[in-house]
């Protein structure tokens, strides 16, 4: 196996559902693997590069008068067989960064308020997010028809939906909490 980070291997993934432009795959990204794997064009197109040095893909010129050329990139055999291959390796566990639980975990030195205000406004983000699953849903029932990944998109989507509502539930019970504990403070 190749020496490929996990943003390479996310742009072979992409790039196995059809054939794109690095914008594509920005564009694509961002409603898809987006809420939970994020890529910049600063990191896509040097990836491309490298990825078609290594011979995993391969681009083709799109020319079209009065436009920048289109660069677009598809899978060979050999970026097919690699991504298959990191497919099936055990995934890697992170330990992921949150800046609201780390302020949550200091928040005896600022008080109660200014951390019900952090959950309130975390709170407000995650209903966004739920707003965002039920439209991403939409498209991959209205776009994907039977392409053969669409069960796959919808677990991961299952998954993000999942677990926004038990954040959901923690931050309101976290707030009446600190809510409570602010009474007994002024009492």
């Amino acid at each position: 196996m190749k020496e490929l980070n996990q943003s390479q291997f996310a742009l072979l993934g992409l790039l196995s559902i059809a054939p794109m432009s690095g914008y594509d795959l920005k564009q694509l990204s961002e409603w898809s693997v987006g809420h939970f794997w994020r890529e910049s064009y600063g990191q896509i197109y040097p990836s491309l590069r490298k990825l078609e040095e290594l011979g995993l893909v391969k681009h083709s010129t799109e020319t079209k008068p009065g436009r920048p050329d289109r660069h677009v990139y598809r899978l060979t055999r050999a970026g097919e067989g690699e991504l298959e291959h990191w497919l099936e390796l055990p995934p890697v566990n992170e330990v992921p960064r949150n800046e609201l639980l780390l302020k949550l975990f200091f928040g005896g030195l600022i008080g109660p308020e200014a951390c019900i205000e952090h959950l309130s406004k975390h709170l407000l983000k995650l209903h966004e997010d739920l707003a965002a699953y039920e439209a991403t849903q939409k498209r991959i029932e209205k776009e994907s028809g039977k392409h053969p990944q669409r069960r796959y998109w919808s677990l991961t989507l299952s998954y993000g939906e999942h677990i926004t509502k038990a954040q959901i539930a923690w931050c309101e019970k976290s707030m009446r909490e600190l809510k409570r504990q602010g009474t007994e403070n002024r009492e």
